[in-house]
């Protein structure tokens, strides 16, 4: 038997690595074809969450206006309700002096004979 190689032997080992690289090749395409899908379903994916956060950022700006817009409310409230306990002060102020004047009055009614009508 002899070990040298021949020609044929070569050649027969030459189309063998051609196949073999050839195979190996059209693997590595479907591999970079899989990569450019999964490369533009990120893409896709990526603009979706820049959709998404530009929504965020609207409903955001538009809760800050609610919380402008819910501070002055309560501040309004707040002045009314101060406004109302000042004027149910001087109310109860009037109805105090309204009374003393009253019995003051009564006083004065007896003193002089004179009757209060409708008091």
């Amino acid at each position: 038997m002899s070990e040298s190689a021949t020609r044929k032997d070569i050649d027969e080992v030459i189309d063998i690595m051609k196949d073999f690289m050839s195979q190996v090749s059209s693997q590595f395409n479907d591999v970079n074809r899989q990569f450019d899908e999964v490369n533009r379903q990120f893409d896709e994916v990526n603009r979706q969450f820049d959709e998404v956060n530009r929504q965020f950022d609207e409903v955001n700006k538009r809760l800050d206006r609610f919380d402008r817009d819910y501070d002055h409310l309560i501040n309004t409230i707040d002045s009314f309700i101060g406004r109302i306990d000042k004027y149910e002060t001087e109310l109860a102020a009037r109805d105090n002096q309204f009374e003393k004047l009253l019995a003051w009055a009564r006083k004065v009614s007896e003193k002089t004979g004179i009757p209060l009508e409708n008091l």
